[in-house]
């Protein structure tokens, strides 16, 4: 493998779940700096595929593509300034199972999107889906330019302050997560 080939994403439960639905296709991972005006990936855009078979299982060896070209969110991404951080990473480089983010979340402090720190509202994102999510970032670094504040929350405190709503980490970046409520309670629950 050469030094310009990115690493093979790992494959998540999501990533499974849309494969049983989609057999006999393909399962495309883009770099996420591309497309974020809602548009089409470009082919530059797409860091490469997993082949689905008959049985909408995975083919676990990943096909690069060598029309590939990182976006300036990938290649300027910013090292780990904490532990959740950390764990992000090593979860988006293969290195450790997604299973470790519940509880690092809840061991780390997040900073929820507020026009103020005495602002006490939860203010949720709409997802392209139609979705909802409660935006969120693993450190004040990490802030996007266009949000007016932020307050800082324990995450301890998230099970049951977001209300239903799922957790979305550093959205504007590439190491992102969305983490669903229930996993967040499960994990809270695990540890008493």
């Amino acid at each position: 493998m050469s030094e310009a080939t990115p690493p093979t994403p790992p494959i998540t439960d999501e990533m499974r779940a849309h494969a049983r639905e989609n057999p006999n296709s393909w399962l495309y991972i883009t770099d996420p700096g591309y497309g974020t005006d809602g548009g089409e990936v470009p082919p530059e855009g797409i860091v490469g595929a997993f082949r689905i078979d008959a049985n909408g299982e995975i083919d676990e060896e990943f096909q690069h593509n060598d029309r590939y070209q990182p976006s300036k969110m990938v290649t300027e991404r910013p090292e780990p300034t904490n532990e959740l951080e950390r764990v992000l990473v090593e979860i988006a480089e293969g290195r450790l199972d997604d299973s470790a983010l519940p509880a690092a979340v809840l061991d780390a402090e997040l900073l929820l999107y507020a026009p103020s720190e005495d602002d006490r509202m939860l203010y949720a994102a709409e997802m392209s889906d139609g979705s909802q999510l409660l935006p969120a970032c693993t450190s004040a670094g990490r802030v996007p330019e266009d949000w007016p504040g932020f307050r800082r929350v324990p995450g301890s405190a998230l099970p049951e302050l977001l209300d239903g709503l799922a957790l979305g980490l550093n959205l504007h970046e590439a190491v992102q997560a969305v983490i669903p409520h229930s996993v967040l309670v499960q994990a809270a629950a695990d540890r008493s």
